[in-house]
């Protein structure tokens, strides 16, 4: 997830690619000690958030990021999850653990391993399961150093928003929006997920009509207006 590195780079005054990448790589503002290790850092970030090109994505997380402090964590594991296969590869592992259940970095290496047969070797595998693991505790998933302990989390409505945008965009509507994998990655029931979205509307971010049984939820429109992220409607 890089979040610290998030959290030093991601400051309203650097809107561009360019200005990102110069805060970084030029500036230090990711605080490393080599110029190679800037453009390196600086270039896993680009990957994993899309900091130069930022298409709409991108665009709604930088948005959000500057709007809601207490969502950071929510919004930088939904955005890595959706641009990172491998990282996606590893949430059944945490979905499927009770709260208060231990999980060990093996469970992340047998997920990664099963999807990713003869992909990696061993040092590689261990590797990024550890990352991945890192990944999860930092979006308070799970906590512990050593032994990781499943913890539940209780997300911001903007980052709620942004799960329902991700769920729109994979194709989800209407109910099953809040049914879908974004939401239970949020540790939300489809109650609890209606609810954060009526709470999304109070701030621009969602439209949630229901009339009976029938509940109609649009993200593209009213956030793209908030945020200014015209593309958001075409995507």
């Amino acid at each position: 997830m890089m979040r610290q590195e998030l959290e030093r780079l991601l400051i309203p005054s650097r809107v561009t690619g360019d200005d990102l990448r110069s805060a970084a790589v030029e500036e230090n503002a990711l605080g490393k000690s080599t110029t190679n290790t800037r453009r390196l850092t600086f270039r896993h970030m680009v990957s994993l958030y899309g900091l130069v090109e930022q298409p709409p994505l991108t665009q709604v997380f930088l948005k959000l990021w500057q709007s809601d402090g207490e969502g950071h964590k929510f919004q930088a594991l939904l955005v890595s999850l959706a641009r990172d296969p491998i990282l996606r590869e590893t949430a059944p592992v945490v979905l499927s653990s009770a709260i208060g259940e231990y999980i060990y970095r093996s469970q992340f290496e047998h997920a990664l391993s099963s999807a990713l047969p003869d992909r990696f070797g061993e040092k590689t595998l261990r590797s990024m399961a550890q990352n991945c693991a890192a990944t999860w505790t930092q979006s308070g998933h799970l906590q512990g150093s050593v032994k990781k302990v499943r913890r539940r989390v209780a997300p911001t409505p903007a980052a709620v928003a942004l799960a329902a945008l991700l769920a729109t965009v994979a194709g989800f509507g209407g109910p099953a929006i809040l049914s879908s994998i974004w939401m239970q990655i949020l540790d939300l029931s489809p109650d609890q997920a209606l609810d954060q979205l009526r709470r999304a509307e109070a701030i621009g971010l969602a439209r949630v009509r229901s009339a009976g049984d029938v509940t109609e939820i649009s993200i593209r429109q009213p956030m793209a207006a908030t945020l200014g992220v015209r593309e958001l409607e075409h995507v």
